[in-house]
């Protein structure tokens, strides 16, 4: 990539790029390193599945998958880098605060919450439904089920992608200032785990993912469908609320597996958060896949509404910012060239 610096970031295995847009300001990539030359047929089938799960994954709302190279012994993944690190570090950093501040503890606020629950719903929409969730109008219109909610929830929709690994180490964070969350943006990503389902045949029966975000049908190594993921994304929901997952006091695993599939786990404070934000993480977190919400469900409460329409409006804002900035350096390259014809006449 021309232009392009190199550092490790965190370890042997990646690694952040750094090349100058011509448009904007340098910006940083992540450049996944991964020793392929040991590799079994089925692990180098693998990583040939998570290049073509990202390549296909255009979003606003997932990190961007830019380019592969290789060489004899490495495959080079270049993704976009997002600069304010990933979920997991924003739940930590209030379990430290409360930890040493036990008589004055701080949580999550209610409004970055929603920031996160739509978000990662509109990038689950991509995934799950094969393409993007329409633009809302009015938060008092509904958000109509696509065409192929049917096939896709059935595993027949050729182009539905199960992320199977959602947990706040995947989601990651940009646009944060200082700690100022006020305009927060996040990015699903590692699809390393993913599995794009091509018909009912392949409803995918793998064992696969993070234990305490795992759904009941997973564990019990039934068939399972895009509602698993949703399943997740309650359990990161529940974990921003309370700092620990809903199933975080298993003894041990046969515990956590009994207490995931009897649905088991201490509902939110009342008191805390609002019962809009609190109904759609207990139905997120619902055994019952029949009453469990799907991201259309999400979406049409209204305060998933209102926080997308919010969401639009920063975008056409922050992209009004970026032509008007494009404009001020035309203006300027022309007012250059204006003077030195007017020097040269």
């Amino acid at each position: 990539m021309n232009g392009s610096t190199s550092s490790n970031e965190s370890n042997s295995t990646a690694s952040a790029s750094s090349f100058l847009d011509p448009l904007t300001n340098p910006k940083y990539l992540v450049r996944k390193d991964i020793k392929y030359n040991h590799m079994s047929p089925k692990e180098r089938q693998q990583l040939i599945q998570e290049c073509k799960i990202l390549s296909s994954l255009k979003h606003d709302n997932i990190v961007n998958f830019l380019k592969i190279d290789f060489d004899q012994k490495f495959v080079y993944i270049y993704m976009e880098y997002c600069d304010s690190g990933d979920l997991s570090q924003l739940i930590q950093y209030y379990k430290n605060y409360n930890k040493q501040h036990p008589n004055n503890c701080k949580w999550i606020p209610e409004e970055i919450i929603w920031r996160v629950l739509v978000q990662v719903t509109l990038a689950l929409w991509r995934c799950h439904y094969g393409e993007s969730c329409n633009n809302i109008k009015t938060i008092f219109n509904q958000f109509d089920k696509p065409d192929n909610f049917l096939k896709s929830m059935a595993g027949e929709n050729e182009h539905i992608i199960i992320h199977r690994d959602i947990k706040p180490g995947n989601i990651f964070l940009t646009n944060v200032n200082n700690r100022n969350y006020d305009n927060l943006l996040v990015k699903l990503g590692d699809f390393g785990l993913a599995k794009t389902l091509k018909s009912k045949n392949h409803f995918a029966t793998t064992y696969v993912g993070t234990p305490y975000y795992m759904s009941p049908e997973l564990l019990k190594d039934d068939p399972y469908s895009p509602l698993s993921d949703i399943w997740s994304l309650g359990c990161v929901l529940y974990e921003m609320c309370t700092l620990h997952p809903p199933f975080y006091n298993a003894k041990n695993f046969i515990d956590l597996e009994n207490r995931i599939i009897q649905g088991k786990y201490n509902k939110l404070d009342k008191q805390r958060y609002s019962k809009n934000l609190r109904n759609i993480i207990e139905s997120c977190i619902e055994v019952d896949l029949t009453k469990r919400f799907n991201c259309c469900d999400i979406l049409n409460d209204i305060q998933s509404k209102i926080m997308y329409k919010s969401l639009q409006l920063e975008k056409w804002e922050s992209t009004l910012e970026v032509y008007e900035k494009e404009l001020i350096n035309i203006e300027k390259k022309l007012e250059k060239k204006a003077q030195r014809l007017d020097r040269q006449s």
